[in-house]
Formats: structure tokens, sequence, C-alpha cells
């Protein structure tokens, strides 16, 4: 399960999703749940503990990015 999706099913804001992690901040919550980077290890261990094994370090991963016109046409 996706990040943001347990999220919203918790109804959890991102400040406390920082304060249930720890050491992490609410700016690094939100690139966390938008994809735009992967977690720790630590912050993967305890996302998965948080959310009892429903979201994943894979369920993490960033999501790539979509390729450039210029790319696309090559």
């Amino acid at each position: 399960m996706l990040l943001k999706d347990w999220m919203r099913r918790e109804a959890l804001t991102d400040s406390e999703m920082a304060e249930r992690i720890g050491d992490i901040s609410v700016f690094g919550v939100r690139k966390l749940r938008f994809r735009a980077r992967g977690p720790s290890i630590r912050v993967a261990a305890r996302i998965e503990e948080i959310s009892g094994g429903m979201v994943r370090a894979s369920d993490m991963e960033p999501a790539k990015a979509r390729a450039s016109s210029a790319e696309a046409c090559l």
C-alpha cells in the first residue's frame, strides 16, 4: 500500500506522521508520501512498524520521472 493511501486511511497529517516516525521533518514525510525520494533503512523500518506492515519499503520507492518530450523522440 502506498504511504499516502495509508496516511489518508488513518487520517494522519504529515506533521503527525513525522512525530510518529521521529527524527524526520514534515517536509521529509511529504517527499516520501509523494514518492519524490525514498526512505532511509531506519525510516522504512519505522514506517513498516507504524503501519503494521501495510506500507513496505518497496511501496516507498521513488516514482520514476516521466521522460521529457525531447527524450521521447529519441
